[in-house]
């Protein structure tokens, strides 16, 4: 792809300056990971969304964004190949619980949890001097022996399962995910939260005390993951009415309005089409004056919760230059999938009544601690503009997501790389060849699985390094089903129902057609065929296993499905 470098966003409040005191180079960096929950490619600023990020735009000022940066269409997987290297279906997310079919379940790979043949970040740094800490969500197995006190931080508050209420309540997103939502306080369950909790606000609170508690002859690792913006979208009351008004002209406006900062932004090339949203029957001028009030609010308290988010990380930021921390400390910036196009009632076990009869979803209680709203098919398609579709599909609206990396030692600070093609395991090797450290072959008596992704730390130092991937290389993706393979410009996809028949392979140039919308399968069909067999084979290399289309947890239920992991969850 056509290479486009922005070296200053245009329009933005000047920066402030890092800490004047300079790290000493001899000093191992530190490493700040900042991971966000079902946010949008275009949500915050530096990315040509409306909604405002002063903070990750200062990130962005100060650092490369990338744009092929790639990751599973579903939080979990991502979450563990981000901290393992491993592809998921070897590290034990070749599913997301409680998705499992029956011939999936508890097999190798698919453990549902990070399994004993993966070692994570924050074991690696831990075991070669890193002081270790994390807050936010784990999703990553309940189970004794693989909790985040058990698997390399020293400190640790996380919540377990996918998702929950973002106040004190905390209930969980349906019956099937109650028995791993919970809390864990450095690996001690948390039996009630304080009456003022708020995850986005607790989780910062929490990363700045673990980081003041940091010795001061070590480096350090700090994970905050958290839960923002993923539904139900809640956001504190002083921040409600931030975006009033902003998203009342409708989909089609918004999704214009960012394209076309994107353009000017040189995010995108300057021919990339306007799309129509990919289903046909969402239109907003065929709602009724009361269903696009209601559409419109959804959109301003997720807006809101994206910005009490940046608000967060200054918070995080301000700490470190208090410290004289910053200057030399890497901080990382994504989103953990494509924004997420889920109502309440999709999560399994969830109906409408049920949704109806838990929770007061008037438009006057929207986003208030007894709600349980989310974005909606069409938002999410908007938030991941200029890209089609969403979460839980492999088109690139639900796997090519933001990614900001700032601080010590980036070359062309305020760049925009478009060329280098990454993938969500090329984070670990990346961190630990930046933190000079090794991953060993075998850990606890056990062989690692192999490292599915590859470092580009030159990048970030050079940037005319080469890329880490050629045109001959192939990234390949499969979750749920959904399935893709990049190899330099081309993308072939085959996606289940409602958006493809779950058979049918599809073709498209991303250098031309970003919004995989002309399928070129019949003008190239030699290049599907090669594509096919790339991923065939590295489905066979990761252990992939087809899924019988049953549901364990419908068959035995999630007390049951969940049987492994209940030791702490009572």
């Amino acid at each position: 792809m056509k290479r486009y470098i922005l070296y200053s966003l245009s329009g933005l409040a000047a920066l402030s300056a890092h800490s004047q005191n300079t790290s000493n180079e001899n000093v191992s960096p530190n490493i700040l990971l900042i991971v966000v929950d079902d946010m949008g490619f275009s949500d915050t600023q530096p990315f040509g969304g409306e909604i405002q990020t002063p903070h990750i735009n200062r990130l962005a000022e100060q650092g490369i964004r990338f744009t092929q940066f790639h990751t599973s269409s579903l939080s979990a997987p991502t979450r563990a190949m981000l901290l393992t290297g491993v592809d998921n279906h070897q590290n034990g997310l070749g599913i997301m619980p409680p998705l499992h079919a029956e011939n999936q379940y508890m097999q190798p790979g698919y453990e549902g949890g990070i399994n004993q043949r993966v070692m994570t970040l924050a074991e690696v740094l831990h075991e070669n001097n890193y002081y270790t800490c994390m807050a936010g969500k784990w999703h990553l197995g309940a189970q004794k022996g693989n909790i985040p006190s058990e698997r390399g931080f020293e400190q640790s508050f996380t919540m377990l399962g996918g998702g929950a209420g973002h106040f004190c309540h905390s209930f969980a997103l349906s019956d099937s995910e109650q028995p791993v939502t919970f809390y864990l306080d450095n690996g001690k369950k948390v039996d009630k939260l304080p009456d003022d909790f708020y995850s986005t606000r607790y989780y910062t609170d929490k990363m700045i005390e673990y980081l003041r508690k940091c010795p001061q002859d070590k480096p350090f690792f700090g994970y905050l993951a958290f839960t923002a913006p993923h539904d139900p979208l809640q956001i504190i009351s002083e921040w409600k009415d931030r975006e009033k008004g902003t998203y009342d002209c409708g989909y089609d406006s918004i999704r214009s309005a960012r394209l076309e900062r994107q353009k000017q932004m040189g995010l995108i090339p300057a021919q990339t089409p306007d799309t129509d949203l990919s289903n046909p029957s969402i239109q907003w001028n065929k709602l009724s004056k009361e269903q696009q009030k209601e559409q419109s609010r959804k959109m301003e308290i997720y807006a809101s919760m994206i910005e009490y988010v940046d608000y967060s990380i200054g918070r995080v930021l301000e700490e470190l230059e208090k410290e004289h921390k910053l200057d030399n400390t890497l901080v990382l910036f994504m989103s953990d999938n494509g924004a997420n196009p889920k109502e309440p009632e999709s999560y399994p076990g969830n109906t409408k009544e049920v949704i109806q009869e838990r929770y007061d979803n008037q438009l006057e209680n929207y986003g208030n601690s007894n709600s349980f709203i989310s974005l909606g098919e069409a938002w999410a398609e908007v938030c991941n503009t200029p890209y089609s579709l969403y979460k839980m599909t492999t088109h690139e609206g639900g796997i090519c997501v933001p990614l900001i990396i700032s601080g010590k030692n980036i070359s062309q600070k305020g760049s925009i790389d478009h060329t280098t093609l990454l993938h969500v395991t090329d984070l670990f090797p990346t961190i630990l060849e930046y933190t000079h450290t090794q991953r060993p072959s075998s850990y606890r008596h056990t062989t690692l699985a192999p490292l599915y992704g590859k470092s580009f730390v030159q990048r970030l130092t050079d940037a005319n390094a080469l890329p880490i991937r050629t045109s001959n290389d192939a990234l390949c993706f499969e979750m749920k089903e959904d399935k893709a393979v990049i190899q330099g410009k081309w993308k072939a996809v085959q996606l289940t129902p409602p958006h493809g028949d779950g058979t049918t392979w599809k073709l498209y140039n991303l250098e031309t057609d970003l919004a995989e919308q002309n399928d070129l399968s019949e003008v190239y069909p030699e290049k599907l065929k090669e594509l096919i067999k790339l991923w065939k084979e590295y489905a066979k290399s990761v252990g992939y296993i087809p899924s019988d289309q049953s549901m364990t947890i419908k068959r035995i239920g999630a007390e049951a499905f969940y049987q492994y992991q209940q030791s702490l969850s009572h």
